[in-house]
C-alpha cells in the first residue's frame, strides 16, 4: 500500500536528506502572535483597539468632508422632524409639490435624482399622511397630478420653519458671509 500513512515510515533513499523535526523557531512563533500592518507590528496577545482613530489623512479629501457633513446634517434633520416622520427626501418632495402644483411622480424622481419606484414610495407615504393629493389627469389615467392638501400646506409651513432652525444650528459657526459663500460654492459644484 502506498498512502500517506506508509509514506511517513518509508526509509529515505540513498543520498536523500531526512527532514529533521524541529521546534518552531522563535521568529515563527512571534509571527503567529503578531500582525504586520502599514503602521507597524501589532502584538495580538496584548491587543486593544485604538481608543482614538486617526482620520487627519482623510481631511484633505473633499468627498470625505462632504460625506461627514452630509451625515451630520442628515442626523440633525431627522432629530428635528422625527415626530413628524419627515425625512429629507420627503421634505424635498413635499416642498417641490408645494412649489409646483400638478407635478408628476416622474418629475419628483428626476428632481431628487432617484429611481421612479423610490419616488413612488415617497409620494405614497405623503399621500398616506394626508399631506399630498393625487388628481387623475383626464388625458392619461396612469399619471396623477400631485398637489398639497390643506393639511399639507399648513404642515409644509411648519416644516420649513423647523428646517430653517435646523440649518441655522448646523451653520452656527459660520458668519453670514461665509454661509452665503458656501451656498454659492455648493450650487456651483452641483452644476457639474
Amino acid at each position: 500500500m502506498n498512502d500517506d500513512r506508509n509514506a511517513a515510515v518509508r526509509k529515505p533513499r540513498a543520498g536523500s536528506i531526512k527532514p529533521q523535526a524541529s521546534a518552531p523557531s522563535a521568529a515563527s512563533a512571534a509571527a503567529k502572535r503578531t500582525m504586520v500592518g502599514h503602521g507597524g507590528v501589532i502584538d495580538l496577545h496584548a491587543y486593544s483597539a485604538p481608543s482614538m482613530l486617526s482620520t487627519a489623512h482623510m481631511e484633505d479629501y473633499f468627498g470625505y468632508l462632504v460625506r461627514r457633513l452630509d451625515n451630520k446634517i442628515y442626523a440633525s434633520f431627522l432629530r428635528t422632524l422625527a415626530e413628524e416622520e419627515i425625512t429629507p427626501a420627503r421634505f424635498t418632495a413635499l416642498s417641490i409639490i408645494g412649489s409646483n402644483p400638478g407635478v408628476r411622480q416622474v418629475d419628483i424622481a428626476r428632481a431628487l435624482d432617484i429611481a421612479r419606484p423610490a419616488a413612488l414610495k415617497i409620494v405614497n407615504h405623503l399621500v398616506d399622511m394626508g399631506l399630498v393629493e393625487i388628481h387623475p389627469i383626464p388625458s392619461d389615467k396612469r399619471i396623477g397630478a400631485l398637489a398639497l392638501s390643506e393639511k399639507g400646506q399648513a404642515k409644509l409651513a411648519e416644516y420649513e420653519e423647523a428646517v430653517h432652525q435646523h440649518e441655522a444650528r448646523i451653520c452656527e459657526r459660520l458668519p453670514e458671509a461665509e454661509r452665503a459663500q458656501l451656498t454659492r460654492l455648493l450650487r456651483k459644484l452641483l452644476e457639474l
